[in-house]
């Protein structure tokens, strides 16, 4: 989601979009259309309150059986944007700031937020559902009653 902060007025305001985050494509699994973004701004002066809500669908691998599914996410943030002059972009040594923009860059890009918020809730072993048996193996041509006649002998061990 961008901002453009010269638009947004002083008070409460609500923004609405939808973005593909096509800067993390290479490192997001694969996006289901694009994520909706909702922002509910409070500004005052040169520093934005933003209360950031966005959801998508990702396309994930089950760890068990390998199928690609469906997997819906919502995310929120709270994010403070903060004008400096010379200095835009997410902010790297000051922790009660996110980001910053000045005059001559007043576009700020929220995707790295989103893109570490997206990248925190995916599970470590996504599943297609909780009851998922994993891969199915079917034998070609011969039945678990079968024995290889070579493991015979094993069977007298076991016997005798």
């Amino acid at each position: 989601m961008v901002l453009d902060v010269r638009t947004i007025p002083p008070g409460n305001s609500e923004v609405s979009q939808t973005t593909g985050l096509d800067d993390f494509k290479a490192d997001l699994p694969p996006l289901s259309g694009k994520i909706s973004c909702e922002a509910a701004i409070d500004r005052m002066g040169q520093i934005l309150q933003v209360h950031l809500r966005f959801k998508g669908v990702l396309s994930l691998e089950c760890s068990r059986c390998v199928g690609v599914f469906a997997y819906p996410f919502s995310c929120a943030l709270r994010l403070v944007v903060k004008e400096q002059p010379g200095r835009y972009g997410p902010s790297q040594d000051d922790e009660t700031v996110d980001f910053y923009y000045d005059s001559r860059h007043s576009d700020v890009d929220l995707g790295p937020a989103m893109y570490e918020e997206i990248m925190t809730t995916l599970p470590i072993k996504p599943l297609c559902s909780e009851g998922c048996k994993g891969i199915e193996f079917k034998s070609a041509g011969s039945t678990i009653e079968e024995i290889d006649p070579r493991w015979e002998a094993l069977k007298k061990v076991k016997q005798g």
